[in-house]
């Protein structure tokens, strides 16, 4: 199995290809974008409207008014400089035995960090514990980031209501998570998307996260809390399971909605043989470079 240096210098090497989007599309998402809500001195125009005493008299439209008459001046939107928050799930079930999920956890936070400088970001990076922390100096090494060993037991739902991160005003935020932890989801999306341009969760699996392969007489055991049940594995159990998770997922994905955040799944295995996070690149997130 990669080590994981070797996985994420993998990443980043393929993050080379792409590039996070800047497009002004995602002003209607957040009220941002790249873009701000106020107008003011950039290059992009939004319209016009009559001139006001006071208005700056390099903004009036002088060709408008030989047309209509009328004194009417340039409004330009406001430019507000790109940055990227990454907030990392390091919490145990991120770590799952048998699996290579905190590879993929990585592999997504260097492709995403790659895609987001080729595009002119700058990138803030934080380990999600009990607390928020900002991992110092940015352009640390993943494989060497202080706690990026994914060891925690407790809720980090609860940690980013409770302690949010200080992050940057009218950014662009991704939470990288399997989700499994006890939180409302409107609650943790409200406090994400509050004055961001666009906020986007990437839930990222394991196989076995989906279709766990259990059969017989089994000790189901959680990795965060410790709690240990015996069961029989039958058809019934399983279908309760997935029951379960297609509805936790469903919830999410309507919490997005309603919070105008965008969600997308990984599932780890697929993503790291090929290094394409398709769902990003489906929902226009990550854009491919021309070559």
């Amino acid at each position: 199995m990669s080590s994981l240096k070797e996985t994420v210098s993998a990443a980043e090497l393929a993050g080379q290809r792409f590039y996070l989007n800047v497009s002004s599309r995602f002003s209607g998402l957040q009220g941002g974008g790249r873009f701000g809500r106020n107008t003011g001195n950039s290059l992009e125009f939004v319209d016009h409207r009559e001139y006001q005493p006071g208005d700056d008299v390099r903004h009036i439209d002088w060709n408008a008014m030989a047309r209509s008459d009328r004194l009417t001046v340039k409004l330009f939107r406001e430019e507000v400089s790109p940055h990227l928050d990454l907030l990392v799930d390091a919490s145990l079930s991120m770590q799952l035995d048998g699996s290579r999920k905190r590879e993929a956890l990585y592999a997504m936070t260097a492709i995403l960090r790659t895609a987001a400088i080729n595009a002119g970001y700058t990138v803030s990076a934080w380990i999600v514990k009990d607390r928020c922390r900002r991992v110092e100096p940015a352009s640390l090494p993943i494989h060497d980031w202080p706690g990026n060993d994914c060891d925690f037991s407790g809720n980090i739902g609860q940690t980013l209501v409770s302690f949010p991160p200080a992050l940057r005003p009218a950014g662009v935020r991704v939470l990288i998570s399997d989700l499994f932890w006890k939180e409302e989801p409107q609650a943790v999306l409200r406090q994400l998307s509050n004055n961001a341009a666009l906020l986007v969760i990437v839930q990222l699996l394991a196989e076995t996260d989906i279709l766990p392969p259990l059969s017989g007489n089994v000790r189901i055991l959680d990795c965060e809390s410790g709690e240990a049940v015996e069961v029989v594995a039958e058809e019934g159990l399983l279908r309760e399971y997935q029951a379960n998770f297609t509805r936790h997922q469903e919830y999410w994905k309507r919490s997005c909605t309603r919070a105008g955040a965008v969600f997308t799944r990984c599932v780890a295995g697929s993503f790291l043989h090929e290094m394409v996070p398709e769902e990003l690149l489906k929902n226009e997130i990550l854009m491919a470079r021309s070559r």
